[in-house]
Formats: structure tokens, sequence, C-alpha cells
């Protein structure tokens, strides 16, 4: 009786081991929360073009939304030329650039948001800022 005693003990203890362990494992938007951070660390700052810096890019876990944050530089760097037409220019392309990319698809599968926010080199204001949502790339 003693030695099954032991062996129910190992088991319920080895048990708990594995439990616990499960419970520990991150979760997708840990993961992505993670993920965005390396990414920042290794390949931030990024120039897209001669006008447009990627700057950082981070995930919210509590809004489920991917933060993009550029700077505009040079032509793209005033106020006075993001007008309403601009504006859907730029929603308009980087919706389809969201729709048909394949790296951002395991984003796009758990149904993340996708914000975008353009500020200028020289005031450190926002210029633009553009938020897109699983009904919008999906369709």
């Amino acid at each position: 009786m003693q030695i099954y005693h032991k062996k129910l003990t190992a088991s319920i203890a080895l048990c708990a081991l594995i439990v616990c362990g499960a419970c520990k494992q991150e979760t997708k938007d840990e993961k992505f929360k993670k993920d965005f951070e390396q990414f920042t660390l290794k390949e931030c700052p990024k120039e897209i073009d001669l006008f447009i810096q990627l700057d950082s890019a981070n995930y919210d876990i509590k809004s489920r939304t991917l933060n993009y944050h550029y700077t505009l530089e040079e032509e793209l760097d005033h106020d006075t030329i993001y007008d309403e037409k601009t504006k859907d220019l730029f929603h308009e392309n980087i919706l389809k650039s969201l729709k048909t990319s394949i790296q951002l698809k395991p984003y796009k599968d758990e149904g993340i948001t996708f914000r975008y926010i353009y500020r200028s080199n020289t005031t450190g204001q926002t210029l633009l800022e553009l938020t897109f949502t699983a009904e919008q790339y999906n369709n």
C-alpha cells in the first residue's frame, strides 16, 4: 500500500508540473507583443523610401492593435498636403498592401487591428493616422 501511495503522489506531482507548465505558455497576443518589440530593436529605424522612415512597431494586447510609427520627411513633411484626397489615397494604398501581405497573414488571421501613424520630422506632430480593422482588410 505504501508503494501505491508513493506512485500516486509522484503521479499527482508530475501532473501538477505539466499543468503548471502549460499555464506558463505565452498567449498569441503575448507572442505578438514580444515579436514586435524584437522587430523594433533589430530593424528600426528603417528607411522605407526617401521620405518615409519606420521608427517602431508595437503591439497593444488590450486593444489587439499593431501600431506602426513612421516619420515623414522632405516633401511629405507638410501638414498642408494631407487633405481628404491625399488621405484617401494613402488609405487605399495601405489597405491594398495589407490585404495582399503574406508576411502579415498570422496577424490578419487573428483579426487584429492595424494602425499607421505618420509624424512630421520637423514638428513631431501627427500628420496622418490610419486604422484598419479585420472587416476592412478581409473584404
